[in-house]
């Protein structure tokens, strides 16, 4: 048997120290019970010469008909257990006669199926390029029939035909064209012209079934072609190219191509004889060559395509999508390939590939979505199935005439893709508002996210993009949770792509940090048609330019939010309008968080507008926002007022010095001028005031206080101890800790800002 391959693999391809190690240990002595787990491509039988002619029909046999169910209907392979073992088990002996041989298998079976089953095990059990034909004599026999097939004079075909007949089966050789190794998708009629294989149907309790002997019972492991370069792979960067290795033949069970329903196998089968196609309608040829290229996993894992039906893509401005269905627990990946040899140049080594490809979920169906840097051929490979397995799934072939205008790489690439998946329901939390995985966003618009959470757990989230520094853009989203529901804040201020990335783990729990969920945030110009303006148009840009001038947040932020809608060109306005928003929210969000006296609020708003890109121009802001948070920190806490203490203060005529200079220094720092704390009676007057005090000390604010006072304040304070201070009266001791350490921090923290 000449060889030719076929590319039907159980698992993405292995590297190549793998497939040395799969041939190692398998060899020839793989068994029916192994099932194939490794990287594996299909033979194609080419003869010599056929010395046995067996008729590929025979004239009673019924017309052929397309069968009245599935495989799946009919065939459980935990039925057959025992039948299995036995024809595992017959002597080789029974092998030189085809009545003895089909005697034993069949001894006991009813049913056309039993019989099948018996003899598509013990054929593929046999080790036909290894056997032992020493006591053969004539060819008329099953032994005979193998050496002829080891003789490359025979095919599993005729021979699998042959024992179906004695057995009284009807049994049919199929010839066509059949998607082996030598195929590459998107190949044209002329170039399939040596596809040329055979398989078999059987009329099984009335209805004909498909079967494939030679790919269920041989493939070859380690097979590379060398024209092809895998750049990019589940949103890595490879830049392997691959290395010509001829592959090695071994001995595995495949199931699927037992009762091989036909609507599956008119994808990689095309018969000779139309009706064989056993279709209620039938394909062409062109169809045939026309649709992807689809693995037998594709099938397995119940993927359909949802983007147009063919193999061969051409990119619209740079860009190409393919888009496929799974169910609820499919999860995918996929591979870029580069063909130098189609594309008759080499791949560049600049720009990378990488971070081209956006993989995003709406529910069950994901798209990928790819934008090409270089012009050329490529290959596309869809890959997945459940439970994070990476079967191959189909492949296309791309065309790309011209790569995209000013391609930019994604901001990351995620490995689980974006939009919600089946991983983030399994740690109990669901998307509510946004079920795909991109979503349009407008810069300085808000765009609120929200999700379900059936149990408690940690969660972060992160803004990446690809020229801002992360630092800066997380403080452009917020989250907020409460006992069912999550709530994650976005407001972008440019334009661009940003990758939101949720990770999450559970409460108290030392694993690490786990990615459930990303979007892909797009806030894109879109492609302006007409280069003036009207009427509306110019009032729009007025009023923008106007408010920008304005502290009017609100209607600043509706200005820009029309002009990008009606997309007018930014001549340099709509820049200096987002600029002015920006340092407007961080100046207000600054001054909010001052008014509330809350540390936690009033450290968030100072650490987003330290790393903003204004931060220079918001510093003075910054300045008295810290002074703030320092006296919030260290200085606001003091025991007791209360309005008997005060008043007693109050009645003191002839007060120590001590007294009198902490009254005036706390006086000083709440705003009295230093001209009219002169007497003890014009303080004496301030004291008295009802409830005057207390108020004034509770809404102190330092950053209104010049750092003048505080040192004079200062220099009438450090003669004196707080226990001097306590010991001439308990409110002037406590007033004496709060000016004095007031004053001390501010000092500092003027001078540190400066």
């Amino acid at each position: 048997m000449g060889v030719c391959f076929r590319k039907v693999s159980n698992k993405t391809q292995a590297s190549e120290k793998e497939h040395k190690e799969t041939e190692e240990n398998t060899g020839n002595n793989i068994g029916l019970e192994d099932e194939a787990e490794f990287a594996s491509d299909f033979l194609q039988e080419i003869i010599i010469e056929e010395p046995i002619n067996v008729p590929v029909s025979l004239s009673v046999y019924k017309h052929p008909f397309p069968p009245l169910n599935k495989k799946e209907d009919i065939f459980n392979k935990e039925d057959y257990s025992t039948i299995d073992n036995k024809a595992k088990n017959v002597s080789d002996e029974k092998a030189y006669s085809y009545q003895e041989l089909i005697d034993t298998l069949i001894n006991g079976l009813e049913t056309d199926l039993q019989k099948l089953r018996a003899i598509f095990i013990w054929l593929g059990q046999q080790d036909i390029e290894n056997g032992d034909y020493s006591k053969v004599t004539s060819n008329d026999t099953p032994k005979g029939y193998m050496k002829l097939m080891m003789q490359k004079k025979g095919t599993y075909a005729s021979f699998f035909t042959l024992l179906c007949r004695y057995a009284g089966l009807h049994c049919v050789v199929i010839k066509g064209k059949g998607k082996s190794i030598c195929y590459q998708v998107g190949m044209t009629e002329e170039e399939c012209q040596s596809l040329h294989n055979t398989w078999n149907a059987v009329l099984v309790e009335g209805c004909w079934r498909l079967v494939f002997p030679l790919w269920a019972y041989r493939a070859i492991v380690g097979y590379a072609e060398e024209d092809f370069v895998k750049v990019e792979e589940g949103g890595h960067a490879v830049r392997e190219r691959k290395r010509a290795l001829p592959g090695k033949s071994v001995r595995r069970l495949n199931e699927y191509y037992f009762l091989t329903n036909p609507e599956e196998l008119i994808f990689m089968c095309f018969p000779d004889e139309i009706e064989w196609q056993l279709l209620e309608s039938p394909w062409t040829l062109q169809m045939f060559l026309d649709v992807p290229y689809c693995e037998q996993s594709f099938f397995e894992e119940k993927v359909e395509i949802t983007s147009k039906r063919t193999c061969r893509l051409h990119t619209v401005d740079g860009e190409c999508t393919v888009s496929v269905r799974g169910n609820k627990k499919t999860s995918f990946t996929y591979i870029l390939y580069y063909n130098e040899k189609e594309s008759k140049e080499p791949i560049s080594d600049n720009p990378q590939l990488h971070r081209y490809v956006c993989m995003s979920y709406n529910e069950s169906e994901v798209q990928f979505k790819v934008r090409f840097p270089q012009a050329g051929i490529y290959k596309f490979q869809v890959a997945g199935g459940r439970n994070r397995s990476n079967l191959y799934l189909c492949s296309f072939k791309i065309f790309c005439k011209e790569a995209k205008e000013n391609c930019q790489p994604l901001p990351v690439t995620p490995s689980i893709g974006f939009g919600p998946t089946y991983e983030m329901e399994n740690t109990g939390i669901k998307a509510i508002s946004h079920k795909s995985g991109i979503v349009p966003i407008k810069a300085c618009k808000e765009l609120t996210l929200s999700f379900s959470m059936e149990r408690k757990v940690h969660i972060v989230t992160t803004l990446l993009h690809n020229t801002i520094k992360t630092e800066e853009s997380q403080y452009w989203i917020w989250q907020t949770v409460t006992k069912e529901i999550i709530t994650v804040g976005v407001r972008v201020i440019e334009r661009g792509e940003y990758a939101l990335r949720m990770f999450v783990k559970q409460d108290d729990s030392t694993e690490k940090l786990k990615n459930i969920c990303n979007y892909l945030l797009s806030a894109e110009m879109g492609k302006r048609k007409k280069s003036w303006e009207n009427a509306e148009e110019k009032i729009t840009r007025n009023k923008m330019n106007d408010f920008a001038k304005t502290d009017n947040l609100d209607d600043l932020e509706y200005a820009i939010d029309k002009f990008q809608d009606l997309d007018l060109e930014d001549k340099g306005d709509l820049t200096k309008a987002i600029a002015a928003l920006e340092i407007g929210r961080a100046k207000r969000a600054l001054k909010d968080a001052h008014n509330r006296s809350r540390t936690d609020v009033l450290e968030r708003a100072i650490l987003q507008a330290k790393t903003s890109r204004f931060r220079q121009t918001l510093q003075n802001a910054i300045s008295r926002s810290e002074r703030m948070l320092v006296y919030l920190k260290e200085c606001r806490g003091f025991g007791d007022l209360n309005t008997d203490t005060i008043s007693e203060l109050g009645n003191i005529s002839a007060p120590p010095r001590i007294i009198n200079d902490v009254m005036i220094a706390t006086y000083l720092l709440l705003g009295e001028h230093k001209d009219q704390l002169q007497s003890w009676e014009r303080i004496m007057q301030l004291i008295r005031r009802p409830g005057d005090l207390l108020r004034r000390v509770k809404q102190f604010d330092p950053t209104r206080v010049s750092v003048e006072i505080y040192e004079d304040a200062l220099s009438l304070l450090q003669p004196y101890t707080k226990d001097s201070a306590s010991e001439a009266s308990p409110l002037v001791g406590m007033l004496y800790v709060w000016a004095y350490q007031t004053s001390e921090k501010m000092v500092h923290a003027c001078s540190s800002s400066d």
